[in-house]
């Protein structure tokens, strides 16, 4: 049972890669700026949630002295 699951799985990953590969050769232009776009939003994402972290972590040690009275 679990290695006709997996059979099935690969069979699918494999199908998927196949698919992938066919339509980045027919449209390359269309592919490369998926990715670009897909490459700005990840950038901008990762940006955006470190800035927050900081602040986050700034705001926490300013709490964290003036309870302690620093």
């Amino acid at each position: 049972m679990n290695s006709n699951v997996v059979s099935l799985f690969a069979d699918q990953v494999t199908g998927a890669a196949k698919n992938t590969e066919r339509y980045v050769r027919s449209n390359p232009w269309q592919a490369a700026g998926a990715l670009a776009v897909l490459g700005l939003a990840a950038g901008l994402a990762l940006t955006r949630s470190t800035r927050w972290l900081r602040r986050r972590r700034a705001d926490l040690a300013g709490a964290a002295s003036e309870v302690s009275g620093g």
